[in-house]
């Protein structure tokens, strides 16, 4: 089944003064600005656990397959769980520098918006197996073979990180708000699963 966005599965709206400070701070798109504002944040759990979710879901015939990137929560501003609050994960993510950590899968993959270069907005889940064992970020770019965008612009060094050829990230939606449009999905069992949007 299709999650419909918004509903009452995230954590309260984060205030207006809250999303200014934070996106003049960060650079996150107005696109996630608004999903704080309407959403902030979702739970699979919450879901699981609600007396009734039928009017934010919508009958579907997919199911979890290896064609789909598996699916946890979104993270939230303000989170009494720090393993999901916005600004506690984006404080201790190694590539804060040119992603928003905006959720996660079971296996701690982390989703993602680009904050530079030509895909700027997009949303993707990156493999963390390729920066989690990295003591920092000459580390991180010494294993990936890219020490030499260090002295590049950070949308220079984005492009270079979001090459395909590099294998960190899987694109998933143009932006957030194709992201809850289109591509949010659970089974029966609440196994969360991602649907790339069409044509991505």
């Amino acid at each position: 089944m299709q999650v419909l966005f918004p509903n009452p599965f995230g954590a309260p709206p984060a205030s207006e003064k809250d999303i200014q400070a934070l996106q003049a701070h960060i650079g996150f798109s107005d696109a996630y600005a608004d999903f704080l504002r309407t959403q902030n944040g979702f739970s699979l759990w919450t879901m699981e656990n609600a007396a009734n979710i039928q009017p934010y879901v919508k009958s579907s015939p997919l199911q979890s397959e290896e064609k789909y990137a598996n699916f946890r929560a979104l993270n939230s501003f303000a989170a009494q769980d720090p393993h999901y609050d916005l600004e506690a994960e984006q404080a201790d993510f190694l590539l804060a520098e040119w992603f928003l950590n905006i959720g996660s899968d079971p296996a701690g993959n982390p989703f993602v918006e680009v904050l530079h270069g030509q895909h700027k907005g997009k949303i993707g889940s990156l493999d963390h197996d390729l920066f989690a064992g990295a003591e920092d970020l000459p580390e991180f770019l010494e294993n990936m073979e890219l020490s030499h965008i260090a002295p590049l612009s950070l949308a220079e060094q984005a492009d270079a990180l979001c090459d395909p050829e590099q294998g960190l990230i899987w694109f998933h939606a143009r932006d957030m708000r194709a992201f809850t449009t289109h591509c949010v999905y659970c089974d029966d069992s609440f196994w969360g699963f991602v649907v790339d949007e069409p044509g991505i």
